[in-house]
Formats: C-alpha cells, structure tokens, sequence
C-alpha cells in the first residue's frame, strides 16, 4: 500500500523511543492515549522553521533588503571607482543553515537589515533537487524516445574520467618548467587579464606584474605564488583561438606550464599547514582551468578543496581578531569559492563544502583598482543571481519539502513532473511570481552602461552575454514547473481516455481535457521564450572554451528537452518556434568537444534523438 509519510518537525522522546509518529501536539496524541509523559527534546528556537509555503513566500520577501543590498552597493560601484569601506563582520560561522548570530553591515542604512537576526533567509540548494538536465530524462515523455538514463548519468562519466595523460606523475622541480621566456609570457598574461580574469577576478593586473617580476628575475618567491604565475600562464594558452580548435596540441592548452603548477598546488595544499591565501588562489585558478577543458568534477575538487581551505583561514583568523575588516583579497576568495561550490552543486549535486551558508554573512567585493572596476561591477552581479538562483532552487525544487515527495521517501528518485505538487497552484502561482520580480529586480539593480539587453542582440563582452544566459537560466527554472504541470494533466487527461470504463460511469463528459488556465499559459510561454533565448545566446558561447563549457551544454540539453514536452503538449504546442535549425546547431556545437570517454560524447546521441516537428515535417 502506498503513502505519503509525513514526519513532524519535532517527536516526543516517548514516539522518538518506540519510532511512532508524533504529531508534534503537547501532549501528543499518542502520549494522550498512553497516559505516557509527553516531554520533547529542547532545540533553540532557531533551528525550528515553518515549512509551510506560505512561510517560504514571507521568506522570499524578506530577503528583498539582501536584494536592495546588492542593488546600492552596484549603483555606489557604477558612480564611483574609490573602494567602499568594507563592512566590519564578525567571524562568526558555522557549517549549518543557520546563523543566529548578529551581522553588522557599516555601509547600509538600518532599514535594509533584518530586524531579527534568527531568521535570516539563508536558502540553500537541497541536496537531491531536482533541477539537473537528468532529470528532464527520467520524464515518461522523454523516456519513451530516448530511453532510461539515471539521474547520475552524467555524474558517473565524469567520475570515471582520470587526468589527462600528460598531468599524471607531475614534477614539480624547476627542471620540468617550460622555458620562462618574457615576451611569450607577457602576451599569455594579457590573454588571461582579457578572458579569464573577469570571470576570476582575483587579484588584480598590477599585483600579478610584481609576482612575474619575482619570477623572472629569479628572486625569492613562494612556491604557491610562482603555482598562480603557472597558471596564469596556462589559463592563457588555454582561452587563445587555437586552443578552441579540435585535437589541439597539449601545449597549445597550456599543459606545459599547468602540470608543474598542478604539482606544486597539490603539495603545498597537502603539506603547508599554514593559513595561506595564496595557496587557496591557486587552487581556484586550477579548478578554473580544469572547467575551461569541461571537466567538472576536476573542477568541483580543487575548489571544493579552496573552500575547506578558506573555512580552516577564516577559523584561525576569527580566533585573532574576530571584528578586523575583510581584506579585498578575502572577499574575492570567499566569493570565487562560493560561486564555485554552488555552481557545481547545481550542476552535478555534489558535496558541499560548507561555504554556501555564509554567502548572507560576508560582505560584497568592492573596486580597489579602476582598472578592475568593471569587472568587480560584473563579479557582484554574478554573485547576486547564483544567490537568487540558490532560492530557485530551494523554493521550487527541493525534495524533501513536506509534501512535496508525491509519496516517494525522502532519497528515492523524484519525477520531475510531479516534485512541485506538494505546492498548490495559488502558491506555486506566488512563490513564481515573486521569484520572477526578484529576477527583474535584479537586472534592474545593473548599471546602465553593463546591462545586457534582453534578447539575442549581440554584446561585445563574454561577461554581458554571462549575465544575459544567468537571467535567461533563472527565468527558465522559475517557470519550467508550470510546464510540468501542462505535461503532467495531458498525460493524465490520456491515461483517462485509454479507459472508456471509467468514462461510461462517470458520464458523458467524464475524461474530456479541461483547459489549462489562463495564468498557467502564460507562464509556460514565458519558459518557451526563456529557453529559446538561452539557446540563441548559448551557441555563440559553446564555440571557444570558458569556465561555463560544461555547464552551458548541460542546460542547451534541459532547454530542448523542455522544447520537446511543449511541443508535444497540445495546448503549449502554438508557443514553440520551429526548433530543428536550433537543435542541428547546438548538436554541432557540442560535437566539437565530444573527446572519447566525456560527458560531451555521451550527451550527443541524447541531442540527437530529439526530433521536433519541422524535423519530422523535413
């Protein structure tokens, strides 16, 4: 027999004791009914939070001033290029969601802070959600065309994926360094300030000069610095047009400079006890360069391996002097880590680090240098969207919501099409809704001279056409439930009329489709539009390597999935564009970094097995 379980938020130690439910009542029913004493376990009242939709709706309105917050601190950077004074925090953190301890913010009025400290919004992706494009597979739908695929399908692939050859055995002697040659090293250093700097914006160019003129001059330098000019150097070699080109040479992707500097990074991370931050850049500049090859999971290690880093740092600094200012170093490190560890999660559900939690504790980044004003402008916009997107995610895609498993235990695969049915439609309807203001707040928050446009036109910089594919991501993932809900009542509308004995007792109009309403329409139409626009822009960025490779082909696969169900859903059918040029495009695209073993292989036939109806027409 099925059924859904339901747990309270707190047992009595007598139901806890004999593992029967407890209704959370004082005294229990079933304390009551067993003349037993009801006594519960004291927990601070911190830990207890309403569940309830209603309750995540007041949530996601509070975190409004986090938002308002965000909104000055990009107004202040695009009027003035002298540093803000770096907010005055205390180091005090923990690895749980929540944090009950009082945060200072120097540089905004009282207003935009929250009142009670204890209920700061911190919204985290639930481990298990059920955002990943793997998911989409397991819809019957698509299972019918494509077949079964596991939700770490694609987690499995990169798992299994060692390093490249050249990268095993690493020295890290100075006899295995390619040739230090000035003018080569300067012209690699200027691709990386051009393309991979404003995606990493972790020290800026004059602060690297002098690390490259210790290097070169052969004078004194740590072992972790000379790992960053590495890597610099290799991140240059790897974002250069000819890196970009199929069966590109090993040192053409910089393999010469990043295999000693992955060689002195992973000693100096297992063996240098100390709190260095240079070690922690390091890391994060390797993990870079692993996602600029679309490997993921490489990527997610060394990062992952930053943030612990960092954790232990910012644990021996707060017992120092737990109310010093942040150095702009630290933020930008904290920030890296935490759009890293997020990123991955969202992308692979893997483990987390442990930073996600403090991202509604620390103090945004600010302009130290005008040189690296933009993109300090860029980097806290980004910052921005991935927390909105951690609320996505959170409100509309966790399993373990009560209500929301659809019977299953908590663990057990979800289908996407029903994950979101412990929301009512009016709720979903809110919680929607207010999302989306939030996302048009905060493209409204970015200075007028960087703000991407909407739509297709083209934007001279990699990091506009970013914001432009966050935006698109985000609004994309708020509606795509609504989608789910038309797919999930044809279906079901479907199975009805496949049973013409339900329909001769229930009457003459019993299994008749029921319209889908008005709201609901609209809302699918706004995930068509948003899927289709990502697609257009992600095309153009699937042509050269960048950190967002693996990624950006991952969600191309979850928009055409998502294409597909409209499509053959008869009342969304008229919102779906001709989709076939747009799928051959992306197919070719992704074909490009098909190497033998990846997960790009392996997504290729999935591409290719979605047929769409000017596909079939042809």
């Amino acid at each position: 027999m099925n059924y859904t379980r339901k747990r309270a938020l707190l047992a009595c130690d007598f139901c806890r004791h004999r593992k029967r439910r407890c209704d959370g009542q004082r005294p229990c029913s079933t304390c009551r009914d067993s003349n037993a004493d009801c006594v519960y376990k004291e927990l601070p009242y911190d830990r207890i939070e309403d569940a309830s939709p209603s309750a995540v709706v007041d949530r996601l309105a509070r975190i409004e001033a986090l938002l308002e917050q965000q909104g000055q601190q990009l107004r202040h950077l695009s009027t003035s290029s002298t540093p803000t004074t770096t907010s005055v925090v205390p180091l005090d953190y923990s690895p749980s969601p929540l944090f009950p301890q009082p945060t200072e913010f120097t540089d905004y009025p009282p207003q935009t802070l929250f009142e009670n400290p204890t209920e700061t919004p911190t919204f985290l992706i639930p481990k298990g959600h059920t955002t990943l494009a793997t998911t989409l597979l397991s819809v019957p739908q698509v299972r019918d065309i494509l077949g079964d695929y596991p939700r770490d399908y694609f987690y499995n692939i990169e798992e299994s994926q060692g390093l490249p050859p050249v990268l095993d055995n690493p020295r890290s002697d100075r006899q295995a360094w390619p040739a230090l040659r000035p003018n080569v090293l300067n012209k690699l250093a200027a691709n990386y300030f051009q393309n991979v700097h404003p995606h990493h914006p972790l020290f800026n160019p004059n602060t690297f000069r002098q690390w490259q003129t210790q290097l070169l001059k052969k004078e004194p330098i740590e072992d972790a610095v000379a790992a960053l000019c590495l890597c610099v150097y290799a991140l240059g070699s790897v974002t250069s047009p000819q890196a970009s080109a199929p069966g590109a040479s090993d040192e053409v992707l910089g393999m010469n400079y990043f295999k000693p500097a992955l060689a002195i990074i992973v000693h100096e991370h297992t063996w240098n006890l100390k709190p260095d931050l240079a070690v922690c850049q390091a890391l994060l500049l390797a993990a870079s360069y692993f996602s600029h090859l679309g490997r993921p999971l490489h990527c997610w290690r060394l990062s992952f391996f930053a943030s612990q880093r960092f954790l232990h740092y910012m644990e021996i600094r707060r017992g120092q002097d737990p109310y010093s200012e942040w150095s702009e170093t630290e933020l930008r490190i904290f920030w890296q880590c935490f759009l890293d560890d997020c990123n991955r999660a969202e992308d692979l559900d893997v483990l987390r680090s442990g930073m996600e939690p403090l991202g509604d504790k620390m103090p945004l980044p600010h302009s130290s240098d005008p040189s690296d004003h933009e993109e300090t402008i860029h980097f806290i916009a980004e910052i921005a969207v991935r927390r909105l997107m951690n609320r996505v995610h959170s409100s509309l895609y966790n399993p373990e919501t009560e209500g929301m498993t659809g019977g299953h235990a908590v663990g057990a695969a979800i289908d996407p099409a029903i994950a979101w049915q412990g929301l009512s439609l009016p709720k979903l309807l809110a919680l929607s809704s207010e999302l989306d203001r939030q996302l048009e707040q905060w493209h409204a928050s970015i200075p007028d001279y960087i703000r991407p446009p909407r739509g297709v036109e083209i934007i001279p910089s990699d990091r506009g056409r970013v914001l432009r594919m966050r935006y698109y991501a985000t609004r994309h993932i708020i509606h795509r439930p609504f989608v789910m809900y038309a797919v999930n009542q044809q279906q079901q509308q479907t199975q009805q009329l496949l049973l013409p004995q339900q329909g001769s007792r229930s009457g003459g109009g019993a299994g008749l489709p029921e319209p889908l309403p008005p709201v609901v329409l609209e809302k699918c139409e706004v995930c068509i539009e948003s899927c289709v626009t990502y697609l257009y822009n992600a095309v153009e960025m699937l042509d050269r390597r960048s950190p967002y490779l693996w990624t950006i082909a991952q969600r191309c696969m979850a928009c055409l999935l998502v294409l597909m169900l409209t499509e053959g859903c008869e009342p969304l059918r008229q919102f779906v564009p001709p989709m076939e040029p747009l799928r051959a495009s992306v197919v070719a695209k992704v074909k490009r970094w098909a190497v033998p073993g990846s997960s790009f292989e392996a997504q290729v036939p999935i591409l290719e097995g979605l047929v769409f109806r000017d596909g079939r027409e042809a």
